[in-house]
């Protein structure tokens, strides 16, 4: 048993070896990506103006996301700056006010990634709720489940090897509103967006 042993042990040292010598034969570790595949990651925080039921609101937020050679795949979460009126004059939301929360994945591919300006055209596609809260005490009163696209064009620059900035502009679409008095389109419409990314790009 020991002989058996000692034998692997020594074909394990000097096969590798000797299949690395044979003429033609590269060294390099094969991968699904190729032998010079680029991969990474980054984290952000976000900012941007998104329509909000026929005017503009303020909303922040952080996303997550692998890089494989230009593409990239994370998720991301972001909520509406305060509680905003709607409707008060109606008896249903004079005392109430409501919040957009929402969060989800985001895709993307970068063009012209090695220069020091950079576009891309991404996606978001997530889920979330506009909550209806108390105007004097915040409880929350309902939620409406519903759930978001949205599309975008961004520049990027690089401040670093580690630090990119990013400007972007979008088109929020929302499907599934159904609270009284609202529909989708009230919250659909063009946006802007900025963010601060670190990581390795």
């Amino acid at each position: 048993m020991l002989r058996i042993f000692f034998l692997f042990l020594m074909l394990t040292v000097t096969l590798p070896g000797w299949s690395k010598e044979k003429e033609g034969q590269s060294s390099e570790t094969k991968t699904l990506l190729g032998h010079d595949a680029y991969v990474s990651a980054f984290g952000s925080f976000h900012s941007g103006v998104s329509p909000f039921f026929n005017k503009y609101v303020t909303y922040v937020g952080g996303d997550v996301a692998l890089v494989l050679n230009n593409f990239y795949f994370g998720g991301y979460s972001s909520r509406v700056l305060g509680v905003h009126k709607i409707h008060p004059e109606d008896e249903f939301y004079k005392d109430k006010r409501i919040v957009l929360t929402q969060g989800g994945i985001f895709t993307g591919v970068t063009f012209l990634s090695k220069r020091i300006f950079q576009y891309s055209v991404a996606s978001k596609f997530g889920w979330g709720y506009l909550t209806l809260r108390d105007a004097d005490t915040e409880e929350t009163v309902s939620r409406d489940r519903i759930n978001i696209i949205m599309p975008t064009f961004q520049v990027k620059l690089n401040i670093t090897s580690f630090i990119q900035i990013c400007v972007g502009v979008n088109y929020q679409l929302i499907f599934g509103i159904d609270l009284p008095k609202m529909e989708n389109k009230d919250f659909r419409g063009f946006g802007a967006s900025f963010a601060v990314r670190v990581g390795w790009f």
